[in-house]
C-alpha cells in the first residue's frame, strides 16, 4: 500500500506478510478452514487454516526520491510484531497529521500502527481495542477500510471476518481507543454466516453519510460439502447509513446483482462514467470481475475536487475539510 508516512512529498510502501509457508502441508478436516466441521469427510484434503503456520512481519519502505527506496521496518518499529496481515488501511486516528496504519490479521490480532510523527511507529492494537474480539479472541481479519461514518470528525475502521466470528465496526473514541458497534450498528447479525475480503465505505447516494459495500465469499472451496448454513459463494451486501448511527442492510432492493452469490475476493470503488455516483470493480475468484453501475437517483447535489497537498503528501491522503473561516489565507 502507497501512503506518505513522514510528510515529505513522496509516497512510501507499507508491504503487508501473511505466513510462513516453509512448513506448507495439506490438512485434513481436523484444520478445515471452518467455523464447524459438520460431516467433514475422512482423508479429505482441506486448504490449511491460517493458524498452522508461523506468522511474518511486514515491511515498511522509505521513498527516498529518484526511483530509490530504503526498507525502514526495524527503524519505524513495524519489524517488531508479527502478525498474518490480509488487509491494511492507512488513516488518521488521532487527528495529528500523520498517516497511521491499521491492519486486519488472520486468526491473531490485528494491529493498529500509531505515527509518532513520522519516525516511529507503535503498535496498540489490543489497547485501542481493535486487535481481538469482544470475547477477547483473535478472528480471521481480512477486508478492512476506514472513514468516519458517524460524522463526529473522527476517523472509524471496519473488519471484515470469516462465518461465526461476526464483522466489526469500531467507533473512534477520540482518545486512540474504539469501541466496537456492530450489534447497535446493524452489522453483526446480517454478516454472521459470511466471509468478507473487498470492502470499502463509500456515499452511494450523494447524501453525505459514508455507505458501505461488502464483498464475500468463503475461502475453503469445499465448505458446502462439510458445513451448514455455510456456503463457499456468497451474496454481496450494501449498507445504507441512515445518519442517526446504524447501517440499514438495503441488498434486496439495490438490483440484481445482488440477488447472486460470488466467490469475491477483492472490490475497488470508483466513479467510472463521472456522472457524481460511485461505481464498483468486484473481483471474483475464478471468474471475471463484475462491473457494477451505480444507478442512484437520489438527486443529491455532487462535486468534484482535485485535492494536492503543497507542502507535503501531494496526494493529499487524509485531507479534513475545515470549517468556514479556518482556512488559510
Amino acid at each position: 500500500m502507497w501512503f506518505d508516512y513522514n510528510n515529505d512529498g513522496r509516497l512510501d510502501l507499507f508491504v503487508v506478510q501473511f505466513v510462513d509457508y516453509s512448513s506448507l502441508r495439506n490438512c485434513g478436516s481436523d484444520n478445515a478452514y471452518a467455523g464447524t466441521t459438520q460431516g467433514a469427510v475422512e482423508n479429505q484434503r482441506y486448504y490449511c487454516i491460517p493458524r498452522v503456520f508461523d506468522p511474518m512481519p511486514s515491511h515498511l519502505y522509505r521513498n527516498d526520491g529518484g526511483g530509490h527506496f530504503t526498507d525502514v521496518s526495524r527503524e519505524t518499529g513495524i519489524l517488531d510484531s508479527r502478525g498474518k496481515g490480509f488487509g491494511v488501511v492507512a488513516t488518521d486516528i488521532n487527528n495529528d497529521g500523520f498517516m497511521d496504519l491499521f491492519q486486519a490479521n488472520d486468526t491473531v490480532a490485528n494491529f493498529l500502527f500509531v505515527n509518532r510523527g513520522g519516525k516511529k511507529f507503535e503498535e496498540v492494537g489490543l489497547q485501542a481495542g481493535v486487535g481481538y474480539s469482544e470475547e477477547g479472541v483473535p478472528r480471521s481479519g481480512m477486508g478492512v477500510d476506514s472513514a468516519d461514518f458517524d460524522g463526529d470528525g473522527r476517523q472509524d475502521l471496519f473488519v471484515a471476518n470469516v462465518d461465526h466470528e461476526t464483522f466489526s465496526i469500531y467507533h473512534n473514541n477520540g482518545d486512540e481507543t474504539f469501541t466496537d458497534l456492530n450489534r447497535t450498528a446493524g452489522i453483526a447479525e446480517p454478516t454472521r454466516l459470511l466471509s468478507g475480503w473487498g470492502l470499502r465505505f463509500f456515499d452511494y447516494d450523494n447524501d453525505g453519510s459514508m455507505d458501505l459495500i461488502l464483498a464475500n465469499g468463503h475461502p475453503e472451496d469445499q465448505i458446502d460439502q462439510h458445513n451448514i448454513g455455510v456456503t463457499y459463494r456468497e451474496p454481496l451486501l450494501l449498507f445504507h447509513n441512515d445518519g442517526k448511527g446504524k447501517m440499514v442492510n438495503v441488498s434486496a432492493s439495490s438490483g440484481e446483482a445482488f440477488q447472486q452469490n460470488y466467490a469475491a475476493r477483492g472490490l475497488a470503488v470508483g466513479d467510472l462514467n463521472n456522472d457524481g455516483y460511485p461505481d464498483m470493480v468486484v473481483g471474483i475468484n475464478g471468474g471475471p470481475p463484475l462491473v457494477l453501475y451505480n444507478n442512484a437517483e437520489s438527486r443529491n447535489n455532487w462535486v468534484g475536487l482535485k485535492l494536492t497537498g503543497v507542502q507535503a503528501n501531494r496526494d493529499a491522503v487524509g485531507a479534513i475539510p475545515r470549517k468556514v473561516g479556518q482556512c488559510p489565507e
